[in-house]
């Protein structure tokens, strides 16, 4: 499992596509603030702009996988492992005596790596760019935000872990990059649609009512359009429940249908 998982890693770490993604990746963490900065200041509103963006919201913004990188990159990845079908090594894998469950955690643990790395970078250099024309945030910084920081990184870090298991799926249950992109963007798209129709439905309710704390778990948990993590400076424990429960299930959840789907894959 080890070195099946090493070969996948520095298999995906190598292929052209990977450079691709890094450049796209690296080009819009700039391109985003400089805009941001550009549109502003052209318009003549740097006080409002100074009031309402902060490089720490560039930042978690950077993660959200409803837009720019955060759709992009798991598409790439998901054409990277599906190359994998495309040219035999699967079935050369098999033959060299890997059992198909080994094989389905390494390809899910090796991509959830090559996000996260693609993920964290992006967004550091959006904040390193964000930095030079933005404060951090509106307030001063405290040794609390350190934490807060530390635990939003996580909690964006377990989202990817989510979309890979998501991505591994459709990888092995299609063997087709083109229909498991399709497939990819289209729960995408699923849940921003759904994520939309919640939001307004909860400006529509009284903010007291038992329906608007439904409604805030709801946004809160939709990992594709949720704004919770990092725009505040704590989390309440529904905060936690609503990031770990999709998270951490729907992980569990997409590696056995992964596995499962592998297992009763034909791949003559």
């Amino acid at each position: 499992m080890l070195n099946l998982l090493k070969v996948d890693i520095k298999r995906q770490f190598m292929d052209k596509l990977f450079l691709v993604c890094a450049i796209i990746g690296g080009a819009l963490a700039i391109f985003s603030p400089v805009l941001y900065k550009l549109l502003f200041s052209g318009l003549g509103a740097d006080e409002f702009l100074d009031s309402f963006v902060s490089a720490k919201a560039q930042f978690f913004t950077a993660f959200s996988p409803a837009n720019n990188f955060g759709l992009i990159a798991p598409i790439l990845v998901s054409i990277i492992l599906c190359k994998d079908f495309s040219y035999g090594t699967i079935r050369n894998k098999i033959t060299s005596g890997k059992s198909r469950v080994s094989i389905f955690l390494s390809m899910f643990l090796s991509s959830t790596l090559v996000m996260s790395v693609l993920m964290v970078a992006h967004a550091l250099i959006t904040l390193f760019v964000s930095l030079i024309f933005f404060d951090y945030q509106s307030e001063p910084f405290k040794a609390a935000d350190i934490g807060y920081f530390m635990l939003s990184l996580l909690f964006e870090l377990l989202v990817y872990v989510f979309i890979s298991a998501l991505i591994s799926f459709f990888c092995v249950a299609m063997k087709n990059a083109g229909v498991s992109v399709v497939m990819y963007v289209a729960v995408n798209f699923l849940f921003s649609i759904i994520g939309s129709i919640t939001m307004i439905a909860g400006m529509a309710v009284e903010p007291d009512s038992t329906a608007f704390k439904v409604l805030e778990f709801l946004n809160n948990s939709n990992l594709f359009t949720s704004t919770m993590i990092g725009t505040g400076t704590s989390y309440e424990l529904s905060q936690v429940f609503a990031v770990l429960v999709p998270t951490v299930l729907g992980s569990a959840l997409f590696i056995f249908l992964g596995i499962w789907a592998f297992s009763k894959k034909d791949l003559k």
